[in-house]
């Protein structure tokens, strides 16, 4: 086996590829290539091993060059456990829980069988976890986007996205809830120029309107809002993070909004970049999308994964807040009760699950059900340290779970994995929904 040199290579298969099974993986590589195919192993090097029906021999690919797999959906949905464990390291593992002890938590995950995780490689717990109902996830095809401004729609529907070639504008109105996540993907030539509008009531451009938007440019991303009292702009959040920072032209972008709390939250490439309160009175109501491009003309931009879901405000609000002495245990009810002290069991009852928790202003140790408890935060202890070696692979489950690994390997049914704080996992392969290469943030980006 050998490594090809990849732009020649795709020169000969992309064409035949198309006969290639759909049940097969989807493969995104850098510079807009993609393919099918089934991924076989990732070595500590990073190399891929592709096997595929245009190679008698398995082809190996350098890490660079792939930037995501998307595995054959699975044929079975099963329930979320209703539980996710976060890892010091960012990971996070959707598990039900069956105790735990001075040593470490015994969680049964959805893919990866019984874990013990030392206490010490655990930096929260989140309970009374759902999976986010989906509004809208697209987009399908350009006819569902309108605009009423003519000769400015100038979008295309092209390998499910919505491209421009130069200033282009449409818009959409959803059923949106009053807490909601946004997401979609960006990708631009030379310098971007977006406008993404949301919670917008979508009325004749050049009228002022009580909105959002994320605008995107060379000069770095701002997250505004649009008020039809005093200041008409208002940044909420902003990024000074520039378009040469994210490689490949492209950016994943998700936005929290709670317009219950006028809270904000915005995630670049899946990374928390910045918070921000909405200091007008009164959030937007709307519930439009509106997607501007300000390019030139002969300059691409496009927007693909584009979904709205509904928001569990307590989870992503928990974990956002001031968590107290790091060097203890802190626990937050569902009623947004607090207690500093130390988680000292987790044990099942007739009635379920019961937390005992020694908080530091009472002698007998407090019992709470599983249902009243949102939020255990973790002491950080010395003797547990997250591996200082970069491990750009991350694999992504069912329900939002993601872990970090440096290798893997796949069978038809089975992903062998090593991670940096839980060792060799076996993970049932239909629960990986995808593969993505996450390299580190370039040095010039700001410090978080």
């Amino acid at each position: 086996m050998r490594i090809f040199n990849l732009r020649s290579w795709l020169c000969m298969v992309l064409v035949p590829f198309a006969a290639v099974s759909v049940h097969a993986d989807e493969i995104a590589l850098s510079g807009d290539a993609s393919l099918s195919g089934t991924i076989r192993s990732i070595n500590e090097a990073g190399v891929v091993e592709l096997s595929t029906t245009l190679s008698p021999e398995p082809v190996l690919l350098k890490s660079a060059a792939l930037e995501k797999v998307e595995f054959s959906p699975p044929h079975d949905r099963p329930d979320t456990p209703g539980a996710v464990v976060e890892l010091i390291n960012g990971d996070l593992l959707p598990v039900k829980i069956e105790g735990l002890d001075e040593k470490g938590i015994t969680v049964m995950t959805m893919d990866a069988g019984r874990l013990v995780i030392p206490r010490g490689a655990v930096k929260a717990l989140q309970l009374g976890v759902q999976v986010s109902k989906v509004i809208y996830s697209g987009p399908k095809n350009i006819d569902e986007w309108t605009s009423d401004i003519e000769g400015e729609k100038n979008w295309r529907f092209e390998n499910n996205a919505l491209v421009a070639n130069g200033p282009a504008y449409v818009a959409k109105n959803f059923n949106t809830p009053t807490q909601f996540i946004f997401r979609f993907s960006l990708k631009w030539q030379g310098n971007p120029n977006f406008q993404i509008y949301f919670a917008d009531p979508l009325k004749p451009k050049g009228e002022v309107a009580d909105r959002y938007y994320l605008q995107f440019a060379g000069a770095g991303i701002e997250l505004k809002r649009e008020s039809t009292q005093g200041n008409r702009y208002t940044t909420v959040i902003l990024s000074n993070r520039t378009p040469e920072q994210f490689s490949e032209s492209k950016l994943d972008v998700e936005i929290r909004v709670d317009r219950k709390s006028s809270r904000l939250h915005l995630f670049l490439n899946g990374e928390p970049e910045g918070a921000g309160i909405d200091p007008i009175k009164g959030a937007p109501e709307g519930n439009g999308v509106c997607l501007v491009s300000n390019a030139n003309n002969g300059i691409e931009q496009e927007i693909r994964g584009i979904e709205i879901l509904e928001l569990d405000d307590s989870r992503g609000r928990h974990r956002s807040e001031e968590r107290g002495d790091p060097k203890m245990d802190s626990m937050i009810s569902r009623d947004d009760d607090r207690w500093g002290g130390k988680l000292t069991d987790i044990k099942k009852t007739g009635e379920g699950l019961v937390f005992s928790f020694k908080s530091d202003f009472q002698e007998a140790p407090l019992e709470l059900q599983e249902s009243d408890v949102s939020t255990v935060f973790f002491a950080k202890r010395d003797e547990v340290k997250q591996a200082d070696a970069l491990h750009p692979f991350v694999l992504r489950l069912q329900a939002n779970g993601m872990l970090h690994v440096s290798s893997c390997s796949f069978t038809e049914t089975t992903v062998s994995a090593m991670h940096p704080l839980l060792g060799l996992l076996n993970i049932r392969r239909a629960g990986v929904t995808a593969l993505q290469r996450q390299d580190r943030k370039p040095k010039e980006a700001p410090e978080k």
